[in-house]
This record gives structure tokens, sequence and C-alpha cells, in this order.
């Protein structure tokens, strides 16, 4: 008896299924376009700094100096009125700040939105890249826009 009614139970479960052909939606989503703010990107081109300050190392007190830097191109600065080269791009969340020959070397470093903003950068780390460097000595830069 049982056997029946379980044969019977499979044959209504299958009798009672029916195909279902699923339809494609044609709805169209409108994704509207982005209107919250825009960041900029910043430039060196056509302003001046000055190092107010460097220090070697992570501890001491700072060498107070008063070195130029005009930033006249994309790709050429002048220190203290000496043509030389640089890059500054965006890496990340910051800027990547590398400015070639300065006494110190082939410096480069990370410079935040906020830096060019308020045109100070106040003893942000900087290392020497230049060949044959071992990268670890660090120099502390204040530089102040003028």
């Amino acid at each position: 008896m049982k056997k029946i009614i379980s044969i019977l139970l499979i044959m209504v479960m299958f009798s009672s299924c029916e195909k279902v052909e699923i339809q494609p939606n044609n709805q169209t989503i409108v994704v509207p376009p982005y209107t919250g703010p825009t960041v900029t990107p910043q430039s060196m081109v056509g302003t001046t700094w000055v190092i107010t300050g460097y220090r070697v190392g992570q501890l001491g007190t700072p060498i107070t100096i008063s070195d130029t830097l005009k930033f006249e191109t994309i790709t050429n600065y002048k220190y203290n009125n000496i043509p030389y080269t640089y890059s500054f791009y965006v890496t990340g969340s910051v800027y990547n700040l590398t400015m070639n020959y300065t006494p110190w070397g082939n410096l480069t470093g990370s410079v935040n939105d906020n830096n060019m903003t308020s045109g100070l950068i106040q003893g942000t780390k900087f290392v020497d890249i230049s060949l044959g460097s071992s990268n670890n000595t660090e120099y502390y830069l204040w530089i102040k826009k003028i």
C-alpha cells in the first residue's frame, strides 16, 4: 500500500509541474550624471616657494635657510635661479613631488592637497633617490609658497 501511495504522489507531483518561460525584462535603467564635487588636480606651474628650513633625520632642530624654488613649466624649475627638472603627479590620495639636483640630491616626497591649498609644507619627509643612494637618509623640509 505504501508503494502505491508513493507512486501516486510522485505522479501527482510530476503532472502538476508547469514549465514557466522566463521573459526578459525590458526596463530601461537611467543612471543620472554625477553632480557631486569634483577635484581639480593641483599644479606647481607658475608658483614660487621658499624652503625655510630642513632637518636631516627624524630628530633635531631644523636648520633655517632661504632657498627659492620657482616652478616654471610642468617639468622645469629653478632652485635659487639655477634651472633643473622636477616631477609632480597624483599618486593615490597625495601628490608626489620629486626635485632633482637639490643640495641633498634628487629628493622625492608626498605632498597633501591641503599643503598645496594652504601654501605650507611643514616638516614633510623627503628621501634621496639619486643613482647609488641607499634611500636611508630622510630629509624633512619646511617649504612656504610666496
